[in-house]
Formats: structure tokens, sequence, C-alpha cells
């Protein structure tokens, strides 16, 4: 399980699930993402466990972060 705390427009705060990195992948590489890539990164965590060597900030970054991590 993926979990993503972000803040969205006007800095609010809201919190994501997916089943895990891949799903997370396959669903930025839609057309219509759930998440906007400038969405500002909180906290992430894998199977509960904080991802503590990924040292992005938004989004985009964790896209970037996991499709190297699945490649």
């Amino acid at each position: 399980m993926l979990k993503i705390t972000y803040s969205a427009e006007n800095n609010a705060k809201a919190s994501i699930e997916f089943e895990g990195p891949a799903s997370f992948v396959a669903d930025e590489q839609l057309e219509v993402p759930k998440l906007q890539d400038y969405y500002r990164i909180d906290k992430v965590t894998v199977s509960n466990e904080r991802l503590h060597d990924f040292n992005g900030q938004t989004i985009a970054d964790l896209y970037n972060y996991f499709l190297e991590k699945l490649s």
C-alpha cells in the first residue's frame, strides 16, 4: 500500500492511497491523473514505512523516483 499525504490548492491537506508504486505510476500516465504534478508532498509511505531516500517535493518528483526504481 502506497499512501501519499500532500498539499493541493490553497495548501489544503489531503491524502490518497494506491495499491503500490506501480499503481501510482500507471495512474500518473493517464491523460487525466488523480493528482496534479505540482502538488507538494508532505509524506510518503509504502507498507506503512516512510520513504527515507526520497528527497523530492512534488508529485512529479515522486513519479520520477518510482519510475526509476521500477525500471
